[in-house]
């Protein structure tokens, strides 16, 4: 029987087709371990489809038994544990915290409430407007916006919030909070890879092109 070795970033379709061609040409057998699940690609076998449903059928009976283990369970109560710990932080924090962000741009802030009103919108604009308040909290306190950004970006989010939508959290803020400049800075030092932030800094700009898809006013 012979190996077949996906490559990183090769997708179970592709890892497939490879294999049965494979199997075809070489008249043998081939069998290939794909995240954990072992596949085997037939002679004569030249439906890809046939490996790729395989693949899937072990995977979701595998994805079933793990959620029925106590093993699971154990997670699950840990990760609820934890959950509202963070939950009853955030909620003792706001309440100390400023009623209302200090705005910059007024005018700005109700432009980007009034007209992100939809689920994705809104949950950018209410993760800003907490992430911001959390933030200013801490620094009434004497602790450094580059401080404190990010364990507050994460202790703000309570709506599951993805790295497209703190992008454009970012970038809302950046126009209408007081200290939305010294956050884009953060921001663009913390996101770089090389020099990119230092060049966006430079510029004006913010590390995120996912920012033009929320309407933030003109």
């Amino acid at each position: 029987m012979l190996k077949y070795d996906a490559v990183p970033g090769e997708t179970i379709k592709e890892a497939a087709a490879a294999m049965s061609k494979m199997a075809n040409e070489m008249n043998q057998q081939v069998k290939c371990v794909f995240n954990d699940i072992e596949l085997i690609a037939d002679v004569g076998c030249d439906l890809a489809d046939t490996i790729v449903a395989q693949f899937w059928k072990e995977s979701d009976r595998r994805s079933k038994e793990y959620a029925e283990s106590e093993e699971y369970k154990k997670q699950r109560i840990e990760m609820d544990r934890k959950h509202n710990e963070r939950l009853s932080k955030q909620k003792a924090m706001l309440d100390k915290a400023p009623f209302q962000m200090s705005l910059m741009d007024h005018r700005l802030w109700k432009v980007a409430v009034e007209t992100n009103k939809d689920g994705y919108g809104s949950c950018v604009v209410r993760y800003a407007d907490k992430w911001a308040r959390l933030m200013e909290l801490q620094m009434s306190e004497g602790v450094a916006l580059e401080s404190c950004a990010e364990e507050m970006a994460h202790l703000a989010d309570d709506e599951g919030i993805t790295g497209f939508m703190y992008g454009c959290a970012v970038g809302i803020l950046a126009k209408v909070w007081l200290h939305g400049e010294s956050l884009r800075v953060w921001h663009n030092l913390d996101c770089q890879i090389s020099n990119e932030g230092e060049k966006a800094n430079s510029t004006g700009g913010i590390l995120n092109p996912a920012l033009l898809n929320v309407r933030v006013g003109e």
